[in-house]
Protein backbone atom coordinates (compact mmCIF):
# COMPACT_ATOMS: atom_id res chain seq x y z
CA UNK A 1 0.00 0.00 0.00
CA UNK A 2 1.47 3.25 -0.70
CA UNK A 3 2.28 5.66 2.08
CA UNK A 4 -0.13 8.38 0.43
CA UNK A 5 -2.81 6.11 1.31
CA UNK A 6 -1.67 5.13 4.73
CA UNK A 7 -1.44 9.08 5.35
CA UNK A 8 -4.79 9.46 3.95
CA UNK A 9 -6.73 6.70 6.27
CA UNK A 10 -4.80 7.88 9.38
CA UNK A 11 -6.84 11.27 8.84
CA UNK A 12 -9.88 8.99 8.24
CA UNK A 13 -9.09 6.92 11.44
CA UNK A 14 -8.11 10.32 13.28
CA UNK A 15 -11.43 12.17 12.14
CA UNK A 16 -13.62 9.05 12.97
CA UNK A 17 -12.25 8.46 16.32
CA UNK A 18 -12.73 12.14 17.03
CA UNK A 19 -16.13 11.37 16.48
CA UNK A 20 -16.79 8.53 18.44
CA UNK A 21 -15.50 10.35 21.63
CA UNK A 22 -17.89 13.36 20.99
CA UNK A 23 -20.54 10.40 20.74
CA UNK A 24 -19.56 8.49 23.13
CA UNK A 25 -19.17 11.32 25.69
CA UNK A 26 -22.44 12.80 24.48
CA UNK A 27 -25.35 9.78 24.23
CA UNK A 28 -23.27 7.68 26.24
CA UNK A 29 -22.17 8.83 29.30
CA UNK A 30 -24.38 11.77 29.42
CA UNK A 31 -27.65 10.48 27.39
CA UNK A 32 -28.29 6.86 28.74
CA UNK A 33 -26.02 7.43 31.87
CA UNK A 34 -28.16 10.05 33.16
CA UNK A 35 -30.85 6.81 32.79
CA UNK A 36 -29.45 3.87 33.19
CA UNK A 37 -27.18 2.81 36.31
CA UNK A 38 -24.60 1.07 34.97
CA UNK A 39 -23.59 3.69 32.55
CA UNK A 40 -24.09 6.47 35.78
CA UNK A 41 -20.41 6.78 37.04
CA UNK A 42 -19.35 9.19 34.47
CA UNK A 43 -22.20 11.50 35.36
CA UNK A 44 -22.61 10.60 38.88
CA UNK A 45 -18.68 9.87 40.17
CA UNK A 46 -16.73 12.20 37.77
CA UNK A 47 -18.98 14.71 37.13
CA UNK A 48 -19.65 15.44 40.71
CA UNK A 49 -16.35 15.20 41.94
CA UNK A 50 -14.73 17.63 39.54
CA UNK A 51 -16.80 19.95 40.59
CA UNK A 52 -16.38 19.62 44.25
CA UNK A 53 -12.63 19.36 43.63
CA UNK A 54 -12.68 22.51 41.11
CA UNK A 55 -11.38 20.81 38.21
CA UNK A 56 -9.78 18.19 40.39
CA UNK A 57 -10.73 14.50 40.04
CA UNK A 58 -9.50 12.13 42.98
CA UNK A 59 -10.24 8.37 41.33
CA UNK A 60 -7.59 9.67 38.46
CA UNK A 61 -5.13 9.09 41.46
CA UNK A 62 -6.47 5.41 41.41
CA UNK A 63 -4.89 2.39 39.76
CA UNK A 64 -6.70 2.18 36.11
CA UNK A 65 -7.40 -1.47 37.53
CA UNK A 66 -9.42 0.51 40.24
CA UNK A 67 -13.68 -0.05 38.80
CA UNK A 68 -13.41 3.96 39.52
CA UNK A 69 -14.45 6.14 36.60
CA UNK A 70 -10.68 6.56 35.34
CA UNK A 71 -10.45 2.89 35.68
CA UNK A 72 -13.65 2.66 33.50
CA UNK A 73 -12.28 5.30 30.97
CA UNK A 74 -9.22 3.37 30.27
CA UNK A 75 -10.46 -0.12 29.81
CA UNK A 76 -13.22 1.26 27.86
CA UNK A 77 -10.80 3.18 25.50
CA UNK A 78 -8.83 -0.40 25.31
CA UNK A 79 -12.33 -1.84 24.71
CA UNK A 80 -13.03 0.08 21.78
CA UNK A 81 -8.95 -0.07 20.29
CA UNK A 82 -10.02 -4.15 20.59
CA UNK A 83 -12.59 -3.81 18.50
CA UNK A 84 -11.00 -2.70 16.00
CA UNK A 85 -8.05 -4.63 15.68
CA UNK A 86 -9.41 -6.80 12.82
CA UNK A 87 -8.63 -3.55 10.48
CA UNK A 88 -5.33 -3.36 11.02
CA UNK A 89 -4.11 -6.17 8.13
CA UNK A 90 -6.40 -3.92 5.96
CA UNK A 91 -5.98 -0.57 7.25
CA UNK A 92 -3.48 0.22 9.45
CA UNK A 93 -3.67 3.76 8.72
CA UNK A 94 -6.76 4.12 9.79
CA UNK A 95 -6.43 1.69 13.32
CA UNK A 96 -2.96 4.06 14.24
CA UNK A 97 -4.75 7.30 13.90
CA UNK A 98 -7.96 5.91 15.69
CA UNK A 99 -5.07 4.40 18.29
CA UNK A 100 -3.28 7.91 18.88
CA UNK A 101 -6.90 9.64 19.54
CA UNK A 102 -7.77 7.36 22.38
CA UNK A 103 -4.64 6.73 23.73
CA UNK A 104 -4.20 10.50 23.86
CA UNK A 105 -7.58 11.05 25.06
CA UNK A 106 -6.90 8.74 28.04
CA UNK A 107 -3.45 11.50 28.79
CA UNK A 108 -4.66 14.45 28.01
CA UNK A 109 -8.18 13.50 30.30
CA UNK A 110 -6.29 12.12 33.00
CA UNK A 111 -3.50 14.82 33.20
CA UNK A 112 -7.02 17.48 33.21
CA UNK A 113 -8.26 16.56 36.26
CA UNK A 114 -4.42 15.43 38.18
CA UNK A 115 -3.64 19.56 37.15
CA UNK A 116 -6.88 21.45 36.88
CA UNK A 117 -4.85 24.71 36.16
CA UNK A 118 -3.48 23.38 33.09
CA UNK A 119 -6.96 22.31 31.88
CA UNK A 120 -8.03 25.60 32.37
CA UNK A 121 -5.19 27.22 30.50
CA UNK A 122 -4.71 24.36 27.85
CA UNK A 123 -7.81 22.55 27.43
CA UNK A 124 -10.94 25.63 28.05
CA UNK A 125 -13.25 23.06 26.24
CA UNK A 126 -12.99 20.94 28.62
CA UNK A 127 -12.85 23.58 31.69
CA UNK A 128 -16.57 24.77 30.39
CA UNK A 129 -18.02 21.47 29.96
CA UNK A 130 -17.02 20.38 34.11
CA UNK A 131 -17.45 24.41 35.36
CA UNK A 132 -19.57 26.25 32.72
CA UNK A 133 -23.50 26.87 33.48
CA UNK A 134 -23.87 24.01 30.44
CA UNK A 135 -22.01 20.16 31.38
CA UNK A 136 -24.56 18.87 27.89
CA UNK A 137 -22.10 20.78 26.10
CA UNK A 138 -18.44 20.89 24.95
CA UNK A 139 -18.25 17.01 24.33
CA UNK A 140 -14.66 16.66 22.79
CA UNK A 141 -11.82 16.39 25.40
CA UNK A 142 -8.76 16.39 23.12
CA UNK A 143 -9.74 19.44 20.90
CA UNK A 144 -12.74 21.54 19.99
CA UNK A 145 -12.60 21.43 16.33
CA UNK A 146 -15.13 18.76 16.48
CA UNK A 147 -17.93 20.48 18.72
CA UNK A 148 -17.63 23.39 16.70
CA UNK A 149 -18.33 21.37 13.41
CA UNK A 150 -21.22 19.51 15.44
CA UNK A 151 -22.22 23.23 16.98
CA UNK A 152 -21.93 21.92 20.29
CA UNK A 153 -19.12 24.52 21.50
CA UNK A 154 -20.21 26.42 24.02
CA UNK A 155 -18.30 29.48 25.85
CA UNK A 156 -18.14 29.04 29.44
CA UNK A 157 -16.29 30.61 32.30
CA UNK A 158 -13.02 29.62 30.86
CA UNK A 159 -13.20 30.85 27.32
CA UNK A 160 -14.75 34.14 27.81
CA UNK A 161 -12.10 37.15 27.29
CA UNK A 162 -12.20 39.06 30.77
CA UNK A 163 -13.81 43.12 30.45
Amino acid sequence: MHWTLHLLTFGFGYVYATAVEWSVHRFIFHGLGKRYKALSFHWAQHHRAVRQHEGGDPSYHASVFSWSAHGREVWGVALGLLLHTPLIPYLPGFFLGAMVVGLNYARIHRKSHLDPAWCLRSLPWHWDHHMGKNPDANWCVTNEWFDKLMGTRELGPASKPEP
